[in-house]
């Protein structure tokens, strides 16, 4: 056991860096040109760094304190958010385990040394979606305004700031696919879209067997995170080894999921990563799911599929694929709240 990380750091080319504010500023030609980019670090290796991005850094910051400020909560008051059969709400320490995650050979790890708060869009409650009790697509629940002031809107306020980035760049992944700029317009129009606010408390010691995150893919389309306080985020390279991403003030990770993998009759990687546990310090993760509309079918896009690489996929409704990707991927899934009591 040691607190030291015996990981060396990704090099440029094993982690792309890409500049997208050109394309965000509108400047000719930088559309085709950041989706060369992106295409090359989707294909070779699923992850990459965006920077010069115009988010709002004090809604980021904002947002990391309002999740230290929603964990430093007492045990109680999180639990009155236990996650429901939406996968919407809180998951104490000790109940979340990746099941898939022999995706490296390390299948019956121990369970997740983290607890985390999911969310997803507000949806008011006359919303056609909720009345209907459709999966995933309740309404929030959040903590009493009066013992975390602000926490809601912090929240909210990031997860809009997100989402629009996510509108901003799919012109970039459609032409990476060779697809016109809006093809994913209609994928997009009520998408599925998710913020998991996680801690990983300081353990200590690292341990071989413990991990905040075992290793696992994304189910989803992409997954973008902005910088955390420390260290933790390791990706595997194509030929095998772990590696930590690197570091820059003001980036956002961005890695590909099973579904766009899937999307692009697997052109593009849906990489395994995981999260060493913390150690000296708690470590505070925002993770912004962007996905289709659950109803949405998804099929190979043409350009992907050839005579020497047929489709390889056949139609599949987001929804259900997402459940099953959920119930075979955590053990929180039934009854891990109930548990948790």
């Amino acid at each position: 056991m040691t607190t030291e990380r015996p990981f060396r750091i990704a090099s440029h080319d094993e982690f792309p860096i890409l500049d997208v504010g050109p394309y965000l500023a509108g400047e000719d030609g930088a559309l085709e040109a950041l989706a060369v980019q992106v295409r090359d670090a989707l294909e070779r290796v699923g992850f990459m760094m965006w920077i010069n991005h115009d988010l709002d850094q004090d809604t980021i910051t904002s947002a990391f304190a309002g999740s230290k400020q929603f964990h430093d909560l007492p045990h109680d008051e999180k639990m009155k958010l236990k996650v429901d059969e939406h996968q919407s709400g809180y998951v104490p320490m000790g109940l979340s385990l990746n099941k898939n995650s022999s995706v490296d050979g390390t299948k019956g790890l121990k369970t997740n040394a983290m607890e985390n708060l999911t969310y997803y869009q507000d949806r008011a409650p006359d919303d056609p979606k909720v009345l209907s009790g459709e999966r995933f697509r309740s309404m929030n629940r959040w903590p009493d305004p009066a013992i975390a002031p602000g926490f809601r809107e912090s929240q909210m306020n990031f997860h809009s700031m997100m989402t629009e980035l996510g509108y901003r760049m799919l012109p970039v992944i459609a032409r990476a696919l060779e697809m016109p700029a809006d093809y994913f317009d209609d994928y997009f129009k009520d998408p599925s879209v998710v913020v998991r606010m996680v801690k990983y408390p300081a353990m200590g010691d690292l341990r071989d067997d413990q991990f905040g995150s075992a290793s696992h893919t994304d189910a989803g389309f992409m997954t973008m995170l902005p910088q955390s306080n420390q260290p933790g985020l390791q990706i595997k390279t194509p030929d095998g080894e772990w590696v930590d991403h690197p570091t820059m003030e003001k980036g956002v990770i961005v890695n590909s999921g099973n579904m766009l993998r899937r999307w692009s009759n697997d052109r593009f990687l849906a990489s395994p990563h995981r999260v060493t546990a913390a150690t000296d310090a708690d470590r505070y993760s925002l993770a912004f799911f962007f996905n289709p509309d659950l109803d949405d079918v998804i099929v190979p896009v043409e350009s992907c599929c050839t005579e020497e690489n047929p489709r390889k996929y056949e139609p599949l409704e987001y929804g259900n694929y997402f459940a099953d990707y959920l119930a075979g991927a955590y053990s929180n899934q039934k009854g891990a709240a109930q548990a948790a009591e």
